[in-house]
């Protein structure tokens, strides 16, 4: 309960014993007396919904406030995150231009390897056995 609603209420119980014992001391009728307590509780309850809604305006107030200090700090840093994104756009373009010249370079190696395997295997091992053959033809010639 708000201070303002608390002390609405003290008012307004302070005047309804102040009328009260002026309508006794007035020798004013019960109904009198009742229609004076209610108007005065009524306008108690719209003092407090009074300073209820005061306090719901500050609330909103501040919360307008806060939002407008965000979107002043927001707008800037998604500005140079916009910057950043472009820039790295930018930078990954590059890297895949780098992939795809690697990937090229490296097709082609694998294409040499393979062709100097064709030229140059297919003889060596002809070579090889060539000599192995010789050798052994010249050690089967030595015991003969």
């Amino acid at each position: 309960m708000s201070k303002t609603v608390m002390y609405a209420t003290i008012g307004a119980i302070m005047v309804i014993v102040g009328f009260v014992l002026l309508g006794v001391f007035a020798n004013a009728s019960f109904g009198g007396i009742a229609a004076i307590v209610a108007a005065v509780a009524f306008g108690a309850a719209m003092l407090g919904l009074m300073s209820l809604l005061l306090t719901l305006v500050g609330a909103v107030r501040e919360l307008t406030s806060t939002v407008r200090q965000l979107t002043d700090q927001a707008v800037p840093i998604l500005s140079g995150l916009h910057e950043t994104v472009s820039g790295l756009n930018t930078e990954l373009a590059r890297a895949d231009a780098i992939v795809g010249s690697v990937q090229h370079i490296s097709n082609q190696a694998a294409g040499l390897a393979d062709i100097l395997h064709t030229a140059v295997a297919n003889p060596v091992i002809k070579a090889i056995a060539f000599a192995t053959g010789t050798r052994a033809a010249m050690k089967a010639a030595k015991k003969v």
